[in-house]
């Protein structure tokens, strides 16, 4: 059979995505197609704009199983991101990945990896971050080209680094992205919009505009309930980080080189999240890595607790059609499949029900992990 994995993050789920999984079922001829979806909180460092359950609802309808990443690989750097992604793909015996990259060329990719393992050109990366490059611009500056010059092939980068240092059999594909690019506030004057433009018109209420770039009645339901963006946990960071001493916010994941100092005294002085990011950010701690930061402060993750964490062997299914759960009825007793939380599993995934309890606090929702069914397609 041909399982062909997507890892994805579906905040919100709109037409690009649609193109995603449709293209990819046609390039690979898939039996099965699995999203790989972050829960709660997003790599990008962001709270999701409406909440795993209602995401992999929506995506089902195109994908035939919605499982969750682990929160700890969805909230972290790339590779870390890419690892978990790759790991659960591995165990639920995928035979390929596909991802949308700038490129849209995995050759292309593929070659830039094989450079990046030159000791020559790790040393002058290194030295490049040192200098306050971004990962992103250190390569294109290492390897003398612009084939980094976008988030999306960054990933795609990790997903090949991810499936090499696994040692996995998994084939890695790419499709090229379309419509503007992913941080683009915008929305596309072509049927794809970025998810970041997509998420400002709806925290917006600007659902006449949004429906144009992704399905109505996801759309109607998100503005229905709360549209989150990480403005509706500032309140509650605040409280956190002034209460904490230096000592204590040093132990947080991601916190360096004394930023707990720059975030503590900055804070004070702000009542929006927009604000304060904008005093704290530099060349060298750009947005998207204080947005990581500031999860992890939200989400009290120690960088103890992620220096000694390994993904497990269990997968959390959170949606299926009908070829996705006869997939699942055929792949080993062994594997821990995890529908229908309870107190006999709820140890797998400890960390992904209490990130699901914190978002309920602001989204003001009572769907968690054990009240709400793996959700079944038709």
């Amino acid at each position: 059979m041909i399982i062909t994995s997507l890892i994805t993050e579906y905040n919100p789920f709109h037409n690009g995505h649609i193109h995603h999984i449709e293209a990819s079922r046609r390039m690979t001829g898939a039996d099965v197609v699995i999203a790989v979806m972050s829960g709660n909180f997003t790599q990008r460092g962001e709270i999701a704009v409406t909440d795993k359950f209602t995401r992999a609802e929506a995506a089902v309808k195109h994908v035939d199983l919605v499982v969750e990443l682990p929160v700890f690989n969805a909230v972290s750097f790339a590779d870390d991101f890419a690892l978990g992604g790759i790991h659960i793909a591995e165990l639920l015996g995928s035979t390929n990945i596909v991802f949308g990259s700038e490129s849209g060329d995995i050759q292309d990719l593929e070659r830039v990896y094989t450079q990046l393992k030159d000791t020559d050109i790790q040393h002058e990366m290194n030295e490049l971050m040192k200098e306050g490059y971004s990962y992103p611009r250190a390569v294109n500056k290492a390897i003398g080209g612009e084939v980094f010059k976008g988030s999306n092939n960054t990933l795609g980068l990790s997903y090949i680094k991810a499936i090499d240092s696994l040692n996995s059999q998994i084939k890695p594909l790419t499709i090229q992205r379309l419509g503007n690019q992913y941080s683009d506030e915008h929305l596309s004057e072509s049927r794809f919009s970025s998810a970041t433009s997509l998420r400002k018109a709806l925290v917006e209420n600007r659902l006449e505009e949004a429906v144009r770039y992704m399905p109505e009645l996801l759309a109607r339901n998100i503005l229905a309930n709360t549209p989150l963006s990480n403005e509706k946990i500032f309140d509650t960071l605040k409280v956190i980080i002034d209460r904490s001493d230096h000592a204590e916010l040093r132990e947080i994941y991601m916190m360096t080189e004394g930023l707990e100092y720059r975030i503590k005294s900055k804070i004070r002085y702000h009542n929006s999240y927009e604000t304060f990011i904008n005093d704290v950010k530099t060349k060298r701690y750009t947005r998207t890595r204080l947005n990581r930061l500031m999860i992890s402060i939200l989400l009290n993750i120690k960088a103890e607790k992620m220096k000694n964490y390994t993904p497990t062997d269990a997968v959390r299914v959170l949606a299926m059609n009908k070829t996705g759960q006869k997939y699942l009825k055929s792949l080993p007793d062994s594997l821990e499949i995890i529908t229908n939380v309870n107190s006999k599993n709820r140890n797998f995934i400890q960390r992904e029900i209490a990130a699901t309890d914190i978002y309920n606090v602001f989204a003001k929702s009572d769907r968690n992990d054990f009240n709400t069914p793996v959700f079944i397609s038709d």
